[in-house]
């Protein structure tokens, strides 16, 4: 498989308990792509608008899974996957990839990147609350920490 990569054989929890480097690699890749690329997408906007440039992201991007997914011989996992499952990341591609994007790009054409990214990072706020809310996750002393610290920070970024 070429793009071995992306097929995991290994469980997460197999991979965190075991392999700590992987975790911390990824967190490491995933921080420098997002923080990157606003600075491109900041770039890309004086030439259009918010909208068209979620298009042709999204298009990019489809067109990129198309080559991983047919190399790694993955295709047939897309026909495997129950309904529900295909339902709620339909649902996630639009809250993330288009509405989400959408508005990031409104706002970051509107307004200096180092001012709204650090704010759409806030999103974790909303996480930690529907986390409680909807899993009936737990509430714990260091979460609540974390809370007010996101949220002492944006009023430090304001």
């Amino acid at each position: 498989m070429p793009f071995n990569i992306f097929y995991d054989t290994m469980t997460t929890e197999n991979k965190m308990k075991n392999n700590m480097w992987y975790l911390w690699t990824f967190i490491i890749l995933t921080v420098i792509c997002w923080g990157s690329a606003p600075i491109l997408e900041k770039y890309g906007l004086r030439e259009i608008d918010p909208f068209s440039a979620v298009f042709i992201r999204s298009v990019a991007i489809v067109l990129m899974l198309l080559v991983v997914f047919v190399f790694s011989g993955r295709v047939n996992v897309l026909f495997k996957t129950p309904l529900k499952t295909t339902l709620v990341f339909t649902a996630s591609g639009f809250l993330a990839g288009l509405a989400g994007m959408w508005t990031y790009f409104k706002a970051l054409k509107a307004a200096p990147s180092s001012k709204v990214v650090p704010l759409v990072a806030t999103y974790p706020l909303i996480t930690a609350i529907l986390s409680v809310l909807i899993l009936r996750e737990n509430v714990t002393w260091a979460r609540l920490l974390g809370t007010v610290l996101i949220i002492v920070g944006v009023l430090l970024v304001k």
